[in-house]
């Protein structure tokens, strides 16, 4: 049978592994939940600079069961799961109608090609899901009992460095909802949105000066719209994403730094 991590035990036996690198460690990380098209990523905003060894992860992620929604098999970039391999603890757990899936993984190699920036947000995990449900990244009544050890942790160089969730809920309204990651960025994002309904989208990206940098235009789309940019030739600042299904237009701020 499958079981928890145990939180404590993975902790010690990072630290033990790691400890050359906890001098290293910096200062609280924070964690937080998007929608991204069909899937939910999970990001973490380091608030200081950081090239050691990201130890230990846990988080959760709960949902109304009655829904019908499911969790998929979590992925990672490879270079993410280089140094912090995650997968899930144990099955989904129960408690009446809401479900919770833990999540779990530890590192033992220093970020050193893949540092981290004091900020910034970085996709550690990308879970696909069926159905319409809003998710939740928490800390709870059952995620903090004992028997589950389940509350959000993590540690850089064997050291405790948990911060907050500062986004949790990944609702179902976003569902149409515009993600942009990482925001703010060094030139290299990529974004996403869903059409639930077929309908003539244009996409532009705008610099601040008003120049469009970047345009597409889609007849009828329908689904997930994800596109990879590199303007990082183009000088940073502010751009502005723009986005029109038929007669609606939404404008997402994209910061170059």
């Amino acid at each position: 049978m499958k079981r928890l991590f145990s939180r404590s035990i993975l902790f010690a036996a990072v630290a033990l592994l790691t400890l050359p690198a906890a001098v290293s460690a910096q200062s609280p990380v924070d964690i937080a939940l998007y929608r991204n098209g069909g899937m939910l990523d999970v990001t973490v905003r380091p608030s200081a600079d950081f090239n050691g060894i990201f130890s230990a992860v846990v988080f959760t992620i709960k949902w109304d069961g009655s829904t019908g929604a499911t969790l998929g098999q979590l992925t990672q970039q490879e270079a993410v799961a280089d140094v912090m391999n995650i997968r899930r603890s144990g099955g989904v757990r129960e408690q009446g109608s809401l479900k919770y899936q833990v999540y779990a993984g530890f590192g033992m190699t220093p970020m050193t090609a893949t540092p981290w920036v004091a900020g910034k947000e970085y996709v550690i995990a990308s879970i696909p899901y069926t159905g319409k449900a809003d998710f939740e990244l928490v800390n709870d009544a059952f995620t903090h009992e004992p028997t589950n050890n389940a509350d959000y942790f993590v540690s850089l160089g064997g050291v405790d460095r948990t911060g907050i969730i500062y986004k949790g809920l990944a609702s179902a309204d976003e569902d149409n909802g515009v993600s942009v990651l990482p925001n703010p960025n060094n030139g290299q994002f990529t974004f996403t949105f869903n059409n639930l309904d077929a309908v003539d989208t244009t996409v532009e990206l705008v610099n601040s000066l008003g120049q469009i940098v970047f345009t597409d235009q889609v007849t009828a789309l329908k689904g997930t719209y994800r596109r990879d940019m590199n303007v990082s030739g183009m000088g940073a600042g502010a751009y502005f994403l723009k986005i029109r299904r038929g007669e609606d237009t939404s404008v997402t701020k994209v910061v170059v730094q």
